[in-house]
């Protein structure tokens, strides 16, 4: 298996990956619940965190899963209760099943899709 599909692999397996963001010479890292999607990795947050703020003043980041780091490009894709993200929150609740319903601790209802496009991929301990 290649470097590429192992990465993938790992964000379909794990419940939790880390994301670094950044804005105003200020660093944070928080985990967040990867969800693959079409070669990227989808998540949502909401709108009022520092994650979403650092994201839209500099949408660069770095998602860290396992050995591998992928430096990504974030796209805003608005709320999750969009009707027109239906097919999102469809595919996010395949691996967090009731991520969207009331009442949910951290749950989604007032949050937004951030796809999350890794341009480069990283890693330390690769063999050979």
């Amino acid at each position: 298996m290649n470097h590429v599909s192992h990465f993938y692999g790992m964000i379909q397996k794990e419940m939790a990956v880390t994301l670094a963001t950044s804005s105003d010479q200020s660093v944070t890292m928080r985990l967040v619940s990867p969800v693959y999607y079409k070669g990227n990795i989808l998540i949502f947050t909401d709108p009022g965190s520092t994650k979403y703020q650092q994201l839209k003043s500099n949408p660069h980041c770095c998602i860290g899963a396992g050995n591998y780091f992928a430096e990504a490009k974030a796209v805003f894709l608005g709320s999750t209760m969009l009707d027109a993200n239906e097919k999102l929150r469809a595919v996010y609740c395949e691996k967090f099943p009731g991520a969207f319903e009331e009442g949910v601790a951290l749950g989604g209802r007032d949050a937004e899709f951030v796809l999350l496009m890794p341009t480069k991929l990283k890693g330390w301990a690769f063999e050979g």
